[in-house]
């Protein structure tokens, strides 16, 4: 069902919740799936070296790691920032803008990816040196850094495509996770090729993403040129009318600091731990990375889901329909959270061994820490849910505010205060800590947020 067509049935029925829930079914289960498959490029890659490599060349992988959410962050700030605008344009009837500012944003992935494909590929040694790689890791740092440098631009847009096509509407979501799954099955083909078969190490694992990456990005954009009806690229995006690109981008800021919170965390825990637990502390923590990424990405996925819906019956004035829609995206994140913090804490072991067949020093690493991060998840899931709806009303201010301080302010400094109080071994409890801390603020600015819209 697309936006337009539930928003006519909505009219009718008043926001029914049976309609609600339908509307927001039809876009989270494809859009979930797609994350999962998302996933699946960076879970597949840490199996086949972390098994046919070895731990070096995972920890490697985890040094790299932070430097791979950049073009991630960038396709989420287009993607959220811009897919909220064109579904309030949308929503609003104004149909031709909606098209000019896909248009702007689609500029936007391409010359971001470009440069930032220059400067990796220019500069790999340095970049390494600077994620803090030393001596015979350092090789296979700048030997993934050399494959993927040349596809980043398609790891600029595969999210940023896949959200714009949600907005199009369900169907649209349901070939955008069709794509998602071809890439997902071209990277564990290639991944074997060119790790097991040719024994290309860190490098053939670079390619085989990149190139995965390339045929999911490809296929989608395919899409909005020859069959989407309403997110379709203009035929002159800057010239003779309004100019969307800020607008976008500073909506999607919030999601843009969100997003590299991670390589945030990635990069300081990496120090902190090589510090305190040597290089089985980082393969230990790669794990720990694995095991929650797919979670995360389902909750994000969730939040993401509502988000379209609320902005569309907000440029609609459907009040009631716009209230409906956050509750079940409440209901949905804070249910799954509960079920990812007890799935982490009783199937540790098993997804350790999964990547690393001996386990040894990394498992009695994980064993003491995977609880933690299995209770952070659920403050976690009420920040996500608030810095969403934020964004999804076009209020990106108090939604950074809330990524500012849980990715960057108090994620930093309760890291460094356990640091200096407890030494590394504290590091585990610092997001548990962060998250609780940060929903508190999330709660208060929803409610003054909430209270701004006339919807308390």
């Amino acid at each position: 069902m697309s936006l337009s067509t539930s928003t006519n049935h909505c009219n009718h029925s008043q926001g029914a919740r049976t309609s609600l829930l339908k509307e927001f079914t039809s876009l989270a289960i494809p859009t979930i799936l797609s994350g999962w498959v998302y996933t699946i490029y960076t879970l597949i890659d840490g199996i086949f070296i972390g098994r046919y490599v070895g731990q070096q060349a995972l920890a490697a992988l985890n040094l790299v790691v932070p430097l791979l959410y950049v073009p991630y962050a960038v396709s989420v700030m287009v993607g959220v920032g811009g897919a909220t605008l064109i579904a309030r344009l949308l929503g609003e009837q104004r149909h031709a803008e909606a098209r000019r500012a896909f248009s702007q944003v689609l500029w936007v992935m391409l010359v971001s990816g470009v440069l930032m494909s220059a400067g990796v590929l220019v500069f790999k040694h340095e970049i390494a040196a600077a994620l803090g790689a030393q001596g015979a890791i350092t090789a296979d740092v700048v030997a993934y850094l050399s494959g993927w440098g040349w596809f980043v631009l398609f790891a600029n847009g595969l999210y940023a495509m896949e959200l714009f096509l949600r907005v199009e509407g369900a169907p649209a979501a349901r070939f955008g996770l069709y794509a998602m799954f071809m890439g997902a099955l071209a990277n564990v083909a290639l991944d074997y090729w060119f790790i097991v078969v040719r024994g290309m190490g860190m490098h053939g694992a670079a390619l085989a993403t990149g190139l995965s990456m390339m045929v999911s990005s490809s296929v989608m954009f395919a899409y909005h040129l020859f069959l989407a009806k309403q997110v379709v690229p203009a035929r002159r995006a800057f010239g003779g009318g309004e100019t969307h690109v800020w607008r976008a981008m500073y909506n999607g800021a919030s999601e843009f600091l969100g997003a590299i919170a991670p390589a945030v965390t990635v990069f300081v825990f990496n120090r902190v731990i090589l510090a305190s637990f040597g290089e089985p502390g980082l393969a230990a923590y790669a794990i720990l990375e694995y095991m929650t990424l797919g979670a995360t990405v389902t909750m994000v996925a969730l939040v993401q889901s509502m988000q379209p819906m609320i902005s569309f019956y907000r440029g609609a004035q459907n009040a009631k329909a716009l209230q409906g829609s956050f509750r079940l995206g409440v209901i949905a994140v804070m249910g799954f959270s509960l079920l990812v913090a007890v799935a982490m804490a009783t199937l540790a072991r098993p997804l350790t061994f999964l990547f690393l067949p001996a386990g040894g020093d990394a498992w009695s690493i994980l064993e003491h820490a995977v609880i933690w991060y299995a209770l952070a998840f659920l403050p976690a899931a009420g920040n996500l849910i608030v810095a969403g709806y934020l964004t999804a009303v076009e209020a990106p201010g108090p939604s950074a505010a809330i990524a500012m301080l849980r990715s960057w302010i108090l994620l930093l400094g309760i890291l460094w205060l356990l640091d200096a109080l407890f030494g590394g071994g504290a590091i585990w409890y610092t997001l548990l800590a962060t998250e609780a801390a940060t929903l508190a603020v999330s709660a208060w600015l929803y409610r003054k947020q909430h209270r701004s819209l006339g919807l308390a």
